[in-house]
């Protein structure tokens, strides 16, 4: 909101214009006030995020508006009451000319803002001026300084929508049951997600996860990171139970440290993220085995050969962190925001940008099938 001024006359003459000043100015503070908003929410216990920045694959805080969360801070109401304007004429004789059940309910979004709320509002306002004029609806964004408040006010219905890292998402789902995916960004490389590949030597003779057995295996957790414990179910799903059959598993700081334990034979498998599923992209494609050729290159050496690594195992994809609403929402608004949130990239770059900075090619529809692995560990949890 803007800043106010008011003007104070010397004399006693000007204490009727001074008091009307006053009157007006109360009217505006008691009103509903639209556009962002920042404010305090009542939270209850939540179960604890594996991360609040989620560094779940990479090691670093996952590239969408979710930042990192400090104190709580939360939403009251927002929408902008132009008193400029004159107020529709409601007839003769009416004592509130203005009719507020013509006034449509402002669509609620909310986001952790780790910048301060003013940077928020300044970045995502192309987004936030998109979605509402393609609604014909008010839109508001609602900052939260802390991942955990934001969690509380999207499940107890206090806002509509939300932007989450998909670990997240899933234990705040798995929280309530109450949530639903609509898109998720997607990038060219990477349109289904990422993966969680099982890295063994070329020249072992590991081809398969029963080969495993007896065998010792590597993974950066750090921060007991969901997608990793997705993979071990997921492991476990398919005959080969970490715990039971494996005989030493190493967590690591990054997925380069479980990497080079790899290639110099202190273990026989590493579990690492990639965008790609194929042994012939493993070098090519962003992940950490990529990374980890990268980072051997120096300017004595800007070709290094390429460690013999071989994927024998990946698990199911898992897609970009979600926008979600509450599942209370009716479903033709639910199919309205899915339209135009996928139409976004190409109508409006800006609004895009705005939102999203890390993948390139725009949303895609997602469903809680889309998260069913992360949800599965998280429910469990």
């Amino acid at each position: 909101m803007g800043n106010f001024r008011t003007s104070h006359g010397s004399t006693r003459q000007h204490w009727p214009l001074l008091a009307a000043s006053w009157l007006v100015l109360l009217l505006v503070v008691c009103m509903p006030v639209t556009g962002f908003a920042q404010g305090a929410v009542e939270t209850r216990a939540l179960p604890a995020l594996p991360t609040q920045t989620d560094p779940n694959l990479t090691g670093t805080a996952d590239p969408d508006v979710t930042g990192q969360p400090d104190t709580t801070a939360a939403p009251n109401s927002a929408s902008i009451v132009d008193l400029s304007q004159p107020m529709p004429d409601k007839g003769s004789g009416a004592e509130n000319p203005v009719d507020l059940t013509d006034m449509p309910k402002p669509l609620r979004i909310g986001m952790v803002a780790e910048r301060g709320v003013a940077y928020l509002q300044g970045r995502i306002e192309p987004f936030r001026r998109y979605l509402q004029q393609s609604l014909s609806q008010p839109v508001e964004v609602v900052g939260f300084r802390a991942m955990q408040a934001l969690i509380a006010a999207h499940t107890s219905g206090q806002i509509d929508y939300a932007i989450y890292p998909a670990s997240t998402f899933a234990m705040a789902h798995a929280s309530c049951g109450c949530l639903m995916p609509l898109v998720a960004p997607f990038s060219t490389q990477a349109p289904d997600g990422i993966y969680m590949l099982l890295v063994v030597r070329g020249d072992s003779n590991i081809r398969t996860l029963a080969d495993m057995t007896g065998r010792s295996m590597a993974l950066s957790s750090k921060s007991g990171a969901l997608p990793f414990y997705v993979a071990l179910h997921e492991l476990g799903l398919q005959g080969l139970n970490p715990e039971r059959d494996l005989s030493a598993l190493y967590r690591r700081e990054t997925p380069q440290d479980a990497l080079d334990m790899l290639e110099k034979g202190e273990v026989d498998a590493a579990l690492v993220w990639s965008t790609t599923q194929f042994n012939q992209s493993l070098f090519t494609s962003e992940g950490a085995v990529a990374a980890y050729l990268a980072a051997k290159k120096t300017s004595r050496n800007p070709n290094p050969a390429q460690p013999d690594f071989l994927s024998i195992w990946r698990s199911r994809p898992i897609p970009a962190g979600p926008h979600a609403v509450h599942n209370q929402m009716p479903k033709q608004q639910r199919a309205e925001l899915i339209r135009i949130l996928k139409r976004m990239k190409q109508d409006d770059p800006d609004a895009y940008d705005a939102v999203e900075r890390y993948y390139d090619a725009g949303f895609q529809s997602v469903t809680l099938e889309s998260y069913a692995p992360l949800i599965a560990v998280a429910t469990a949890r």
